[in-house]
């Protein structure tokens, strides 16, 4: 069995050499470990996924590729470093056996302590969401464990955990087209190149994407999957003879994001609009090409959003998941406000994204008054099948003082 330690690159792998082995092993994008190596992080990585006598060849290749893999009939194990973050990082571990099947896992690693927390958490999470909703969204959790690596400079653990790869789905940003001085998304493509999706195709990517969130939405608690960003690369894309088909890559926290008065007294039709208001808003931001400057979707995006999240309630509507009557009278409770109402639905929003992140907030801030009015449009515009009148706003359950 042969073990390539690779850099992941746009062009194609690069080979690790001895003299990479010996470079700092970065704890963040800025901050080198005292004495960890980046040999020990792929040696580290080799250990994880070999020990126990190949316990990750035996039982995770052996049910997903469906052949009796070990590590005698193992030709080869690729271990790619993928990408750096500020709290961990991912690898992909690719399996070859000797009748050439193949099979792609990933690998989330954390060295620090806040990092661990947060590997752990995330861990636990993944496992709770697939178990509870079984959506195929979210990426599968193996196992998990921790690495002791000792050396003459000291010792050091790392945390780390297994997870299906979502292989051929591909980060995406918002870029500029050089030619036409336009903004689209970009899709990162290593395999085949970088390309520019549609119009069809962006409005896709939005809609899945708040499709997915939506169906993670917990009607009854008000627990959402948050925070996310395009920044971060959270969703991904694949497209399979034009097709789009997006996925999500994590879930850090599972609770909502606002502090109601009491869960007792919120009507949670409340607490499903604001789900939407902010769906509507953090759909929108992004960083240019993934490491710009912090940017604002076009107006093509809404359409997306608000489609993406009326197929997820219908979606628990037939599912039994929804729980609040109609689907349909959601949308006339939503056309009953006017451009001022829904302004001053966003007030208390505002007061999360300017304690959550002053930079995001002041994009938020600069186009939240064209926001409105795209999103009032497009909700007027917006229609499904045999739309009822709604006796929410009747209930005066929409008065900003005693929500919060």
């Amino acid at each position: 069995m042969v073990i390539k330690y690779l850099f992941s690159a746009p062009k194609g792998d690069i080979p690790v050499c001895a003299d990479d082995l010996q470079r700092p092993f970065l704890i963040s994008p800025g901050e080198r470990h005292p004495f960890l190596t980046l040999g020990n992080y792929f040696e580290a990585i080799k250990d994880f996924i070999l020990r126990d006598h190949g316990r990750f060849l035996t039982t995770v290749l052996c049910e997903q590729l469906r052949s009796d893999i070990g590590p005698d009939s193992t030709h080869e194990i690729l271990i790619r470093t993928e990408k750096h973050g500020a709290l961990y990082h991912l690898a992909s571990v690719e399996v070859v056996s000797s009748d050439r099947q193949s099979m792609k896992m990933c690998v989330s690693t954390a060295v620090s302590e806040n990092g661990k927390a947060c590997l752990k958490h995330e861990c636990d999470l993944l496992k709770f969401l697939n178990s509870k909703l079984a959506l195929p969204y979210l990426p599968v959790p193996h196992f998990e464990g921790d690495v002791k690596i000792r050396s003459d400079y000291g010792n050091e653990s790392m945390s780390m955990f297994l997870t299906e790869w979502f292989e051929n789905y591909h980060e995406w940003h918002f870029s500029m087209d050089g030619k036409v001085e336009k903004q689209g998304i970009c899709v990162w493509d290593l395999k085949n190149g970088h390309w520019l999706a549609s119009k069809e195709q962006g409005f896709e990517i939005f809609r899945q994407a708040s499709k997915i969130l939506t169906l993670y939405y917990d009607i009854r608690d008000f627990n959402q999957i948050y925070p996310w960003h395009h920044a971060a690369g959270d969703f991904i894309v694949r497209s399979r003879e034009g097709i789009i088909d997006v996925k999500l890559t994590t879930a850090r926290k599972y609770e909502p994001i606002m502090l109601f008065s009491s869960k007792d007294t919120i009507d949670p039709v409340v607490a499903l609009t604001y789900f939407f208001l902010n769906l509507s808003i953090r759909m929108r931001l992004d960083r240019l090409d993934g490491v710009g400057v912090k940017v604002w979707a076009g107006g093509f995006s809404v359409r997306g959003i608000i489609q993406g999240f009326f197929d997820g309630l219908r979606i628990m509507e037939a599912d039994g998941r929804y729980g609040l009557g109609h689907v349909r009278d959601l949308l006339s409770l939503f056309k009953g406000f006017d451009q001022e109402e829904l302004a001053g639905l966003f007030y208390p929003l505002l007061e999360v994204y300017a304690k959550e992140d002053p930079g995001d907030f002041s994009v938020i801030q600069a186009n939240m008054g064209s926001h409105t009015k795209e999103l009032y449009e497009a909700i007027h515009d917006f229609h499904l099948r045999d739309v009822r009148c709604s006796s929410f706003k009747s209930r005066g359950c929409f008065d900003g003082k005693s929500m919060l």
